[in-house]
């Protein structure tokens, strides 16, 4: 062999030799215990919000309960009289009375969450709302509805992949006067199709 070879060679060795020694490095040092970050183990429960004394925390408590997939928790979060109003491309028949629905209420929206937070082929789920708008809403001649405009970004991982949706969400939130607890009354989804 030339010399400028061996010099090669052993420059490529080298290098070698430091990549791997690095990555040992790596894996050694990841394995070890450190005092300014212990592993805590599973990580903490979701922390609803108890009372739910504001409209934002009703919201708070929706995202917590899609994270969660917890179903109880996500059902406490709506008036009995909620309804969910569809974009006009998503207009059906979900009820099967041969009506085009525009909007579905609690019935359905339990329905179509049991079977997504039960579904084992659901892996985990991801909500982010975004916003913090905060005004009464005109179309309660009471004033006793707040409307909160947000953005949303739902992750639903699956084990074949899963769906991303996000877009603008219109909440109508309503205090219940015997209780002082807030509720979701009507949810838009006002998203650009």
């Amino acid at each position: 062999m030339t010399k400028e070879i061996k010099v090669i060679m052993s420059r490529n060795t080298r290098i070698n030799t430091l990549i791997i020694s690095a990555v040992i490095t790596a894996i050694i040092v990841s394995g070890c215990w450190n005092p300014f970050s212990p592993d805590t183990g599973e990580p903490a429960p979701v922390q609803y919000w108890n009372p739910v004394d504001s409209a934002y925390k009703v919201l708070e408590n929706l995202q917590y309960a899609y994270i969660s997939r917890d179903i109880g928790h996500y059902l406490a979060c709506f008036r009995d009289d909620f309804e969910f109003h569809l974009l006009e491309v998503d207009w059906a028949d979900y009820t099967g009375n041969g009506v085009i629905d525009e909007y579905w209420g609690l019935d359905l929206e339990e329905d179509f969450h049991i079977s997504m937070f039960n579904s084992s082929n659901v892996t985990s789920i991801d909500l982010t709302l975004s916003g913090t708008s905060q005004y009464p809403w005109t179309g309660d001649p009471t004033g006793l509805s707040l409307q909160l405009d947000r953005t949303f970004d739902l992750k639903v991982y699956t084990i074949d992949g899963g769906f991303r949706a996000s877009g603008t969400a219109l909440f109508i939130c309503r205090e219940d006067t015997s209780s002082g607890e807030w509720y979701i009354w009507k949810w838009w989804d006002i998203s650009d199709t």
